[in-house]
């Protein structure tokens, strides 16, 4: 028995059931996972779920031979996978094809022991240093994602930052105009937020903001809403897919999460607790809007709460 590390993930495709059963037999005597089917249907089938390091084929088999699966596997699987062709023809054009078709090497049946443990071996080297590529690969991805992060986040909140809001925004804006779809953009900051750090101090503030942060975060979770910090004590929330009714639930959740907060505010002219304004919009964009000019229109409104009060949002749909 071979060690766990150099077994590998055979697809064997053959529609004799004694050639498959016997092969597959002899495949496991050696330590290596595999998966028997009996047609060429049934391997692309199961061909991503079980992600084969090796696909040995027969080409003879009813309803799609196995030149046609080789071509379908190419095409559709962006990793290359080593296969070898299985066959009793044993004319140099049915080899030839075989290559064409994609495959990787030709072994004539029945099979020689021999011969087979010896391809096995040279697909094993193969079947490691694609490991060892993978582990290397994944490892870049995430020291990218990392630095990624890192770029892209505010320091304190951990939300995004303004850059990289001001790039969703735009990118967001030029998608929803050419599929004429709505789209919503909430400002909100705290109310009297400078009280609060004359009262508790910067490093109180901070904490604040902190939990603020965590608590719109995790309001906002699908794919396409991203939540960033502004500046100081103002946030941005874009939402896509997003009409006016759309748009007042999310301010109401936002309104509820932060009281909810309980955050004490003696220095508050509105609440005991800390409290929020927002300003909203939503629109379906031509494509061509700035993104300076949205954010005024969503600030005029955040400007109308707190004129109406504070602790409180307005919202418009506006044709920018």
């Amino acid at each position: 028995m071979m060690e766990n590390n150099a077994s590998m993930r055979i697809l064997l495709v053959d529609d004799v059931q004694l050639d498959r059963m016997q092969l597959a037999i002899r495949l496991k005597q050696q330590g290596h996972n595999v998966e028997a089917v009996s047609g060429g249907r049934e391997a692309l089938e199961v061909f991503y779920d079980f992600d084969p390091e090796l696909v040995l084929l027969d080409i003879t088999m009813p309803e799609m031979d196995g030149f046609e699966v080789a071509q379908r596997i190419r095409e559709q699987d962006d990793d290359w996978r080593p296969i070898i062709f299985l066959s009793s023809h044993e004319e140099p054009h049915f080899i030839s094809k075989a290559i064409d078709a994609g495959g990787d090497d030709y072994l004539i049946k029945p099979v020689d022991r021999v011969v087979l443990t010896a391809k096995l071996t040279a697909m094993q080297r193969i079947a490691m240093m694609r490991r060892e590529l993978q582990s290397t690969s994944s490892e870049l991805e995430r020291v990218n994602y990392r630095l990624m992060k890192q770029v892209n986040e505010d320091g304190l909140t951990k939300l995004f930052n303004r850059r990289f809001m001001d790039e969703q925004l735009q990118k967001i804006v030029n998608f929803h105009g050419r599929h004429e779809i709505p789209f919503s953009l909430i400002l909100f900051d705290v109310d009297h937020f400078k009280p609060y750090n004359d009262n508790y101090g910067h490093i109180e503030g901070d904490k604040c903001l902190i939990k603020i942060s965590n608590a719109i975060n995790n309001l906002f979770t699908r794919t396409e809403e991203y939540v960033g910090r502004y500046g100081g004590e103002e946030f941005v929330v874009l939402l896509a897919n997003t009409d006016l009714d759309k748009l007042e639930q999310a301010c109401g959740r936002i309104h509820k999460a932060i009281v909810e907060l309980n955050i004490e505010n003696s220095g508050s002219l509105v609440s005991d607790i800390v409290t929020v304004s927002q300003g909203g919009i939503t629109f379906i964009p031509h494509g061509n809007e700035s993104v300076d000019s949205l954010y005024e229109q969503a600030d005029k409104l955040l400007y109308q709460a707190k004129k109406n009060g504070r602790a409180s949002y307005v919202i418009e749909t506006i044709d920018p």
